[in-house]
């Protein structure tokens, strides 16, 4: 009685008006009980069991059975608890997520192994879980150990994906994926080793072994800046030809195993396309990884492409990238940057 008192005597008159408006609304219909609750509850931030410990409880990986991605990485479990606790939701609802940890699935594997897919596709869970992938997303906790976007999220929401820190960044249902995720369009970058890649931007030594007769052409083609898309266009600018070509791919991406797709692109001539030198730097950067899966997820258009290593053409009307063959900036030469497109090319 006395912390009703209490209460009444801190609260103005035209507040004990709402709470009487409220309390009759309730009396008139149950369920907006239910509705006011999910907004008080949203503002609570430590209930009488003690909220954040009940969720640590819920995550412990003694707790969890199948589900130990939280423990891959130092402050992954801090990590998980904070964004459990800064994401959108009612008290039951954190809670619920993390009693069911291990048991709950919130990811349709078969759906997210799909050439093109929506994350509505196989982001499947509660509300609640779902919100919970935005927020992990891209979460600073979770990017340790060499981690990415999207990474954690999808590892902690299905006991069916795994962090891996071999080849791949996930594994799902025994696909080793290399995850390759952004806020935008513009993706993540291939870097292979750099055993696996030739510099060739202001590479004299290189372009007048290529044409030994011809030394002005040679010093302007060191200084020509390149990229996937005007390769083809600098082919006709000098005058080379086939054999020309493929020795250049050639010495730009050196990983064994991708001489035949250099051969292939380099036989087309002139002809030769972004599409065709995006397949070799793709297959350069998989053979120096050990990576043959590649999946990629954009929050912007909250879309996901899955694709093959030796098979780009399922995905490759929606694959945005930029390639830099030569370039003065050794930090992106011959390194593709992979993204989705947000409406197909044409």
């Amino acid at each position: 009685m006395r912390a009703r008192e209490f209460l009444i005597e801190k609260t103005t008159r035209q507040q004990l008006q709402k709470m009487q408006r409220i309390y009759s609304k309730m009396k008139e219909s149950p369920a907006v009980i239910d509705e006011l609750w999910k907004v008080v509850s949203t503002k609570v931030t430590n209930d009488e069991g003690g909220m954040q410990s009940r969720i640590l409880q819920g995550i412990d990986p003694a707790n969890t059975g199948n589900e130990q991605d939280q423990t891959y990485g130092d402050g992954f479990i801090e990590g998980l608890v904070d964004a459990i606790d800064k994401t959108e939701g009612t008290v039951e609802e954190k809670i619920a997520f993390a009693q069911t940890l291990g048991t709950v699935d919130h990811i349709d594997t078969k759906a997210l192994l799909q050439p093109l897919a929506g994350w509505s596709d196989w982001l499947v869970g509660t509300p609640f879980s779902q919100r919970l992938f935005d927020t992990m997303f891209n979460f600073s906790p979770f990017k340790e150990d060499n981690k990415g976007p999207g990474e954690f999220a999808l590892a902690i929401l299905s006991p069916r994906i795994k962090l891996k820190g071999a080849k791949g960044d996930i594994d799902v249902d025994g696909t080793p994926c290399e995850v390759k995720a952004g806020m935008t369009s513009s993706g993540g970058r291939l870097s292979p080793t750099e055993s696996t890649l030739g510099l060739l931007y202001g590479n004299k030594e290189y372009w007048n072994s290529l044409v030994p007769d011809d030394g002005v052409k040679a010093s302007q083609m060191a200084g020509e800046r390149i990229n996937a898309n005007s390769y083809s266009a600098f082919l006709e600018k000098y005058g080379l030809g086939a054999k020309e070509s493929a020795n250049i791919l050639g010495a730009i991406f050196k990983a064994s195993g991708v001489d035949p797709l250099v051969k292939r692109a380099a036989a087309k001539g002139t002809g030769v396309t972004a599409a065709d030198i995006i397949a070799i730097a793709v297959k350069n950067y998989g053979l120096s990884q050990g990576d043959e899966h590649f999946l990629i997820l954009q929050k912007y258009i909250r879309a996901s492409l899955y694709f093959y290593i030796d098979d780009l053409s399922p995905i490759i009307n929606r694959l945005s990238f930029s390639l830099p063959l030569m370039d003065p900036d050794k930090r992106s030469a011959a390194q593709a940057q992979l993204g989705i497109l947000k409406k197909a090319r044409k």
